[in-house]
Parts: structure tokens; C-alpha cells; sequence
């Protein structure tokens, strides 16, 4: 049953945002990056698989993450480093398809699991802008985007036959969120809310996620930032018996046993730039730390990208 209202939703909304932009269809690739556009545009660095940006861009963004596991987690601490490559395409002002999720990870556990590197997931979905108001440097979108079981990360504990898949299981997930934006003068502001659903909720589990954003042009083309991320989880999963999530980096459908803290939220902070090299070419780093009691395998992370859009 959960499946079939899944599907059914899924596909009135994606009737409606293909309708709604095929209205007035007019390709236009520049999106909301038109003359009459925002004033400035320095998208979120951290979080960048679910802090979806609220404007209609066609560009890639090649992102380098570089993870410190949790000394608290199972493993004892280690390292995640990941390499990706995030892409849209704006089909008019309103109306855009995005990829926000694929690339290549190693983990480097430093005891209990195996070390591992693979292909994550990759997802694909669509957005579009309920509100576009240029004039008044406002922005609100909806999205959706479909993450199929199509990763191949593994791990286990060495000498035992049982595995731990973190990537491509089950149905996938669909991501559903609301982003919007607003500037004044040199001040930017974004926020993204949004529910990661599994499909099959046995096997994986189901997280609310919320970002925030702030950043301020100190000078031509510079733009410090800070950004808030909580990831809560509210529909726990039972295909593994841990105590602990993956967050945005993978999912163990953790059943979180008896007796244990259970499924809580998990909030960081991330501080860091965004410099525009030249036109249509835009730099970001931030650094992130976890400001919240429960950490999970989250230690400190350092996120770079660079943002190329038409």
C-alpha cells in the first residue's frame, strides 16, 4: 500500500510541474540565471546531495568531500572521501532537471568493518519555481527527485559471512523538499526542508532534512558563508541492528534496538566562501563540524566544489 500511494503521488506531482512548465513552454536554458535575475548567486557548499538551491540553473558541479568519521562510531573513526559530480538543466525560468546525487567513495574504517570504495546511488528528479520573483530577489521551489538501488558499497565485519549493504537495496528512496531564497543588498539567505522517504520501509530508513544559509558579498565576487544542516531520522528501518545512521552519506536501515537512544537528529554547522572566478565560474569550500549531542559516524568534514553553470 505504502508503494502505491508512493507511486501515485509521485506521479501527480510530476504531471504537475511538466504541465505547468510545458504551459508556457519556452526553452531557455539560462534558467533563473536571465539579465533580470538575482543579483548574486552563491549556492550552499555543505550538505549538497539534499541543500538543493531554490533557483533553475543549467551547470555541473564537481564536489570533493573529504570525511572524518566519529571517534564514538563503531569503527573507532576513520575517513570518507568522495568524489562527485552534480548536474542541471534549466528548460525554462520555472521548470528544471536535476541530478543531485552519484560519485565514487572510499571508506577507511580504522577497526570492526571493512574498509570499502564504490559507486553510491544516483538519483534524478525534477524542480520547479512556485514563486519567481526577480524584481524583489525572491525565490520558492518545489522538487522531487527518484534515487534507485543502483550503488554497490558493501561492508562486514572481517571473518564474518554477514554484509552490510550502505548502497543499492531495496526500491530507493524519493526525495521531496521545498527551497527558497532571498536577498537584500549584499546579503543572501537560502533554507531547504525536505523528507528522504524509503520506498520500502523495512529495508531502509526515512529522514527529514532542513538546511539553512547565509552568506555576504565583503567585497567583488566574495562571499563568506555560514550554513546549519539537522538530519532527523523519523522512520527507522530494520535491515541492520545498529544504533546509528548514515546521514547524507549512506543508509544502513538501522532498526536501532531496545534499550537504546533510538533514532535521534543529528545537527552541524559548517562555515566556509564562495569566490566567483570569472563569469559562469564560481569556487566554494566549507568546513563542518557536528554542534549537536548525538554525532553519529559524523567527526568533521571539509566540502569543495566548483560551481560551472551557463
Amino acid at each position: 500500500m505504502r508503494r502505491k500511494i508512493i507511486s501515485f503521488g509521485a506521479s501527480l506531482f510530476l504531471l504537475f510541474l511538466c504541465s505547468s512548465g510545458a504551459s508556457a513552454f519556452d526553452l531557455n536554458l539560462h534558467g533563473s540565471m536571465t539579465e533580470n535575475g538575482p543579483k548574486h548567486y552563491s549556492p550552499p557548499v555543505s550538505n549538497p546531495l539534499f541543500n538543493e538551491t531554490p533557483y533553475i540553473t543549467t551547470e555541473l558541479r564537481p564536489i570533493y568531500v573529504y570525511h572524518d568519521i566519529h571517534d564514538s562510531f563503531l569503527t573507532g573513526g576513520g575517513k570518507i572521501q568522495v568524489v562527485g559530480m552534480e548536474a542541471r538543466v534549466a528548460l525554462n525560468e520555472r521548470l528544471g532537471i536535476i541530478a543531485s546525487k552519484d560519485g565514487y567513495f572510499n571508506f577507511d574504517f580504522d577497526g570492526v568493518l571493512q574498509d570499502e570504495d564504490g559507486f553510491a546511488n544516483i538519483s534524478i528528479g525534477v524542480k520547479y519555481a512556485l514563486v519567481n520573483n526577480p524584481e524583489e530577489n525572491r525565490i520558492v521551489t518545489v522538487g522531487l527527485e527518484y534515487e534507485p538501488p543502483s550503488g554497490n558499497l558493501i561492508t562486514g565485519i572481517p571473518g564474518v559471512p554477514t554484509k552490510f549493504r550502505m548502497q543499492g537495496t531495496a526500491d530507493g528512496f524519493l526525495d521531496m523538499f521545498v527551497s527558497a531564497a532571498e536577498t537584500w543588498g549584499k546579503l543572501g539567505l537560502e533554507g531547504n526542508v525536505g523528507l528522504n522517504l524509503a520506498i520500502d520501509p523495512e529495508a531502509n530508513s526515512s529522514m527529514i532534512h532542513l538546511s539553512a544559509h547565509a552568506d555576504y558579498e565583503i567585497i567583488p565576487d566574495l562571499f563568506p558563508l555560514v550554513e546549519v544542516n539537522m538530519f532527523s531520522i523519523v522512520d527507522d528501518g530494520s535491515r541492520n541492528p545498529f544504533n546509528f545512521e548514515g546521514l547524507d552519506i549512506v543508509n544502513f536501515g538501522s532498526g536501532f534496538s531496545s534499550g537504546s537512544t533510538g533514532p535521534g537528529t543529528v545537527a552541524t554547522l559548517a562555515m566556509g566562501t564562495r569566490y566567483k572566478i570569472m563569469d559562469h565560474l564560481i569556487f566554494g569550500a566549507a568546513y563542518e563540524l557536528p554542534i549537536s549531542d548525538r554525532k553519529d559516524l559524523f567527526g568533521w568534514r571539509m566540502t569543495t566544489d566548483l560551481v560551472i553553470y551557463y
